[in-house]
């Protein structure tokens, strides 16, 4: 298996309902969740497959599901507005609470950011303020007023990405939204703006809730109480990657934990939705303009559109340490259908380089002379798997996902016990300059016990938990199927406990 040619109508670009939902000839982007009565209410930014890479118009669309997996299109619930109208050149995102008898709702603008306001009684038909004006803009004493003469008035003004709360100790509803300082290092102004009402009529805008001076806006805020604990989610656009922040009281102050990354590059604009008594945060992953594995990272161009498909419902839970985690979502086991692997078949793994050794439920792989694949004759194309690894001695071992015959092309799973590191690699890799698709350091990690893997590879989006704590989450788009494989670099490793079920639509 070589590396394959890259067409636009490439299975990624489909529509798909389950799990990674996307509907026929759309992307996804900025999402919000309203849950209530077994029914998680999916609001979310679209545009069309042909829009520009770039942010285009957008519209909130609709959907709905009763278990985060399976998804129903419904009627789009707010387009933009007229020519000359205020909200004419497209929707931002929105957060809705339920109030007086109605759906109550808040979206951005977008030119200029400004936040506005809709009703719904059944939150399917939805009308806006008539006549629509701003409802909260930045209060010039913090924050860069919305109608600054800025050169670019969506990266140096902010009021967007609201979401909206009700905070039982101090009895109002609070919202918090992206924003700018109206000082600082021009880079450096991205901070979150508070806003609090007791009646969803009456505003005031507070001085920010937190301003750490790392980047140009924090994007897609949510607080998300657990346990009597604020998390401050955000997204950090210089590193693309979900980040959180803790605090005692909403007020702050909101302090950086030791390992505050939840969701890495490309996994961007998360929010939060409740379902059968957990959380799970949930993500879109961005399309690559071209469709291919390579290391390009504009937005536009040859690498990623703004939009692509919504991700996997990540469940979001307290650590001990106070802390939170993303662990796997045992709401994806009912998508589990035909097995595809058994702990039987490691006896028939076939070998070219290396010392393998298949019996009772066991394989036993060693190689101090470099790398040595183990391939099965079984393969697959979407799937749950997992395994557990023991790391004996030695650099590195893991497996091989939509591998070759011989395993020479593939996805190449890497666990190194001497560096803590887990990473993801495409093989074969580039010549003189190659680098993970995707890496983890895991600190807290036990090498010297068996490590449990488990792998959710559906369509393009692949995810990988380690113990059951999530640690790669990552769009793969070269290879569409495979064979399932194992290998050991300079290691001597043990595999058991094999198992895989392809995963139903």
């Amino acid at each position: 298996m070589e590396s394959p040619s890259h067409a636009l109508d490439r299975q990624d670009f489909a529509s798909c309902y389950t799990l990674h939902f996307r509907p026929e000839g759309a992307l996804v982007g900025d999402a919000s969740f309203f849950c209530r009565d077994g029914e998680c209410h999916l609001f979310y930014l679209s545009k069309r497959n042909d829009d520009p890479p770039r942010l285009p118009r957008c519209e909130l669309d609709h959907a709905v599901s009763t278990d985060l997996l399976h998804w129903e299109l419904l009627p789009p619930a707010l387009l933009p507005g007229q020519p000359g109208e205020p909200d004419d050149d497209g929707i931002g995102g929105a957060t809705i609470v339920y109030s007086e008898g109605q759906y109550q709702m808040f979206y951005a603008g977008t030119n200029p950011q400004v936040i506005y306001h809709a009703r719904s009684d059944d939150l399917i038909k939805w009308e806006k303020d008539a006549p629509l004006q701003p409802i909260i803009v930045p209060d010039p004493r913090w924050y860069v007023p919305h109608d600054a003469p800025v050169e670019d008035p969506y990266l140096l003004t902010a009021w967007r990405d609201p979401f909206l709360f009700y905070d039982d100790p101090s009895e109002q509803y609070v919202m918090v939204t992206t924003a700018r300082l109206n000082h600082g290092p021009l880079r450096e102004r991205g901070c979150v703006a508070w806003t609090v009402s007791k009646d969803l009529k009456n505003w005031e805008v507070k001085p920010p809730l937190y301003s750490p001076f790392i980047g140009a806006a924090l994007e897609v805020i949510e607080i998300l109480k657990m346990e009597g604990r604020y998390y401050l989610i955000f997204c950090h656009g210089e590193t693309n990657t979900t980040r959180y922040r803790v605090a005692e009281r909403l007020e702050g102050p909101y302090l950086c934990p030791e390992d505050d990354i939840l969701l890495p590059n490309y996994m961007y604009a998360p929010r939060t939705a409740m379902m059968g008594g957990n959380h799970y945060l949930v993500p879109w992953a961005a399309d690559r303009i071209g469709g291919n594995d390579d290391y390009q990272p504009e937005w536009g161009g040859e690498g990623y559109a703004w939009g692509g498909v919504l991700g996997t419902p990540q469940h979001i839970r307290p650590l001990p340490d106070g802390g939170i985690g993303l662990f796997y979502p045992s709401i994806v086991d009912s998508l589990a259908g035909e097995a595809l692997l058994d702990s039987s078949l490691l006896e028939q793994v076939r070998s070219q380089r290396g010392e393998w050794k298949g019996a009772s439920g066991r394989l036993s792989a060693v190689s101090f002379q470099g790398m040595a694949r183990g391939m099965l004759s079984a393969g697959g194309t979407d799937f749950i798997l997992s395994c557990e690894i023991t790391m004996k001695r030695g650099a590195a071992a893991g497996l091989i996902l939509r591998g070759s015959q011989t395993g020479e092309a593939g996805y190449f799973l890497r666990l190194e016990p001497r560096t803590g590191i887990i990473s993801l690699w495409r093989y074969p890799r580039p010549w003189v300059v190659s680098r993970p698709m995707a890496m983890k350091i895991t600190t807290d990690v036990d090498y010297n016990q068996p490590l449990a893997l488990k792998v959710l590879l559906h369509r393009h989006i692949l995810d990988v938990y380690l113990n059951d704590r999530l640690v790669i989450s990552r769009a793969v788009h070269d290879y569409k199927e495979g064979r399932f494989g194992f290998f050991v670099e300079d290691a001597e490793s043990e595999f058991t406990a094999l198992r895989a079920n392809e995963l139903k639509e």
